[in-house]
C-alpha cells in the first residue's frame, strides 16, 4: 500500500537526495513512499541513497520507484 506519493520529475542528484529526505520524513516508519523521477541518474541515485540511509528499495522500474522508511 502506497501511503504517500512525489514526482521528484528532472531533479539532480543532490536535489533529488534532499528531495527524497524531506518526503521521508513526511510518512511513519514502515510506510511506502512512491517516487516519480525522469532523471537519467535515478535508477543508480535512489538505490544508492537507500542503501546509505538504510530505506528500502521495494521497486524500482524507471521512472517510479518504491520505498518503504527504514524502522527506527
Amino acid at each position: 500500500m502506497i501511503n504517500s506519493y512525489w514526482n521528484a520529475g528532472d531533479a539532480g542528484c543532490g536535489s533529488l537526495a534532499v528531495g527524497l529526505k524531506r518526503q521521508m520524513a513526511t510518512i511513519r516508519p514502515g510506510e511506502v513512499l512512491e517516487v516519480f523521477s525522469r532523471n537519467e541518474g535515478a535508477p543508480a541515485d535512489i538505490p544508492s541513497w537507500c542503501r546509505v540511509t538504510g530505506h528500502k528499495l521495494i521497486d524500482a522500474d524507471h521512472p517510479v520507484y518504491v520505498l518503504m522508511k527504514r524502522n527506527d
